[in-house]
């Protein structure tokens, strides 16, 4: 009986035993699965990062009927830049189709320089018909790209009637030159107190003495979010809606006025607009080194106020992809002759001597 009694006391041991080891193997094994699995996540999202750090990251917004003229952004860096460029589109859904496929075809046409991908147009729910129609229909998404592109560490941010006339690493780079407490590089409205919108009719606080043009910025997004950005626009929009005419801009500037130390300040030929003009030269910098972004702010691009502007644009516009780029030079020069007098039409060798050098270098014959 005590033999029984101990035989069963033995079996019970050795069983609880096997039972102990078989959990203990299973979470083990368990373990070592979790620990590749983290493993994988973190080394495919390191891989992501490193993809777009390896190339120029550009981004713009666009909604409604405005898709031909943000083609011709892409167009226009596509003509003047080798650089590989990841453009990242935020737009609505009724353009992501036809962004799909004219991009697709590109991407092909070029041998994957252009890479780009689509993002749906985002807006916190508190307020959110409120910053739709802030300014030009969903043109506020700027002001959250940084927590919408976490995995995004520096881009050049444009409006969609802007043209490159040079290649976009030149800008790209200025990213360089940024000291320890700038976040992102802008230009101002105007150098002219007697021609500026901000000195002479702003009534909410803006950035030095000219105000700051958003139409193009180069952005130090993990700057950004270490920064707050996102934190401050919707307090500054409830507070000063009444007195923004100029929308998402202006809330940059009221943030900026408040930071002065954030921005790096770039030369108007960065952002160059009809106001550097039309009222005679007031962009020495474009001038003597040639205008490298075209902005058709006020849509100039598309009407006849200023005929020089919608000759540049034309030429690029009529531009098809994967043809001969030197065509289009030949296209500015002769819309550029047949324009209308204006102020900004004796710009003409402004406007040409960036796109000119660029085409002559990135497309040179080779000698026989």
């Amino acid at each position: 009986m005590r033999w029984l009694t101990l035989r069963k006391v033995i079996l019970l041991l050795c069983f609880s035993f096997f039972v102990i080891y078989f959990i203990f193997c299973t979470r083990k094994i368990n373990s070592n699965n979790i620990k590749d699995y983290t493993n994988t996540r973190n080394t495919d999202s390191i891989a992501n990062s490193n993809h777009l750090t390896e190339r120029i990251v550009l981004t713009f917004v666009v909604c409604e009927s405005r898709f031909t003229e943000s083609l011709n952004v892409i167009k226009s860096v596509l003509l003047f830049t080798k650089t590989p460029v990841h453009f990242i589109i935020f737009t609505d859904d009724n353009l992501i189709d036809s962004f799909n496929n004219t991009l697709s075809k590109w991407k092909y046409l070029t041998t994957n320089q252009l890479d780009f991908e689509l993002q749906l147009i985002t807006f916190p729910e508190a307020h959110k018909e409120e910053w739709m129609n802030l300014f030009s229909k969903c043109a506020a998404q700027r002001l959250f790209i940084p927590t919408l592109l976490p995995h995004v560490d520096t881009m050049i941010y444009v409006d969609i009637d802007t043209l490159f006339l040079g290649p976009v690493d030149e800008l790209w780079n200025v990213s360089k030159h940024f000291n320890s407490s700038q976040i992102l590089a802008m230009a101002h409205e105007d150098e002219n107190p007697n021609v500026s919108w901000y000195s002479r009719f702003a009534k909410h606080p803006f950035y030095g003495k000219y105000g700051l043009n958003s139409g193009v910025m180069l952005m130090n997004l993990t700057r950004m979010r270490d920064f707050g950005w996102v934190e401050y626009v919707t307090p500054i929009m409830l507070k000063w809606k009444l007195y923004i005419p100029w929308g998402d801009q202006d809330i940059i500037n009221i943030i900026l006025h408040y930071h002065e130390r954030a921005v790096y300040v770039l030369s108007c030929r960065y952002n160059y607009r009809s106001d550097q003009c039309m009222y005679g030269d007031a962009c020495s910098d474009a001038t003597e080194r040639g205008v490298f972004v075209l902005h058709g702010s006020r849509k100039i691009f598309n009407n006849d106020k200023q005929p020089a502007f919608k000759a540049m644009y034309r030429a690029i516009n009529e531009y098809e992809i994967g043809t001969d780029p030197t065509k289009v030079l030949v296209n500015m020069e002769k819309y550029l002759t047949e324009a209308s007098p204006s102020n900004c039409g004796t710009m003409k060798e402004a406007f040409l001597k960036v796109p000119v050098e660029t085409i002559q270098s990135l497309y040179a014959k080779p000698n026989r």
